[in-house]
């Protein structure tokens, strides 16, 4: 087995998904948490592979891109979280990407606004504009592959990524947006509610 060693900022974020994924599948890995000027140093030092986290190291390989990562620990790890099906693959690296590039690009700039009320603005925005976008195509997949999770019966590393991003707007995670803005996302509420019903996510939860 691999030594691994996942390296994001102290907070769930980007690499929250990665974490579960990891614990899920039983795999032993140290957690490096990084506050702000510990990553500007990394980044300075040159450590960082373009700069950005997370990173994972495999036996001291430093590597980037959270899909890739996320579609490795699936390989050594829990060989459920990524479907063997062609079809069901194609769908949850659709989601996968859709999440990670297409939502997270257009989230970035309101995470650096320091006015406020630049930064509602620039929610409201996001709420009606490019994740009100994602959210409905991926409630086409999940209804192509017969739900509740993007591939269908099976819990998916698509659907750790889903789930992280419902989360964190039904806990106020991010100002602006709240429940409300994805309550008509019925079916996204749905892998959400069996995400947390899936006995390995039980078995993480502190009781």
């Amino acid at each position: 087995m691999p030594t691994l060693k996942l390296t994001y900022f102290d907070s769930p974020g980007r690499a929250e998904p990665i974490r579960v994924a990891l614990r899920i599948s039983g795999l032993p890995f140290e957690d490096v948490r990084l506050k702000f000027p510990a990553f500007a140093e990394a980044k300075a030092a040159g450590v960082l592979p373009l700069g950005q986290v997370p990173v994972l190291e495999v036996d001291g390989a430093r590597l980037v891109q959270t899909a890739a990562i996320l579609r490795y620990v699936a390989h050594i790890g829990d060989r459920s979280l990524y479907p063997s099906d062609p079809w069901r693959a194609l769908l949850v690296d659709s989601a996968l990407d859709s999440f990670n590039d297409t939502l997270s690009h257009a989230l970035l700039p309101s995470l650096f606004e320091r006015d406020p009320a630049k930064k509602l603005a620039m929610r409201a925005e996001l709420a009606t504009g490019r994740l009100a976008a994602v959210y409905g195509y991926v409630e086409g997949l999940i209804a192509q592959s017969g739900g509740p999770f993007v591939g269908g019966a099976a819990m998916s590393i698509a659907d750790l990524v889903a789930a992280a991003g419902v989360l964190q707007i039904r806990n106020g995670g991010l100002d602006g947006l709240d429940a409300s803005h994805i309550a008509r996302f019925e079916r996204m509420g749905a892998l959400t509610d069996a995400y947390l019903r899936d006995p390995r996510i039980v078995a993480l939860t502190p009781r």
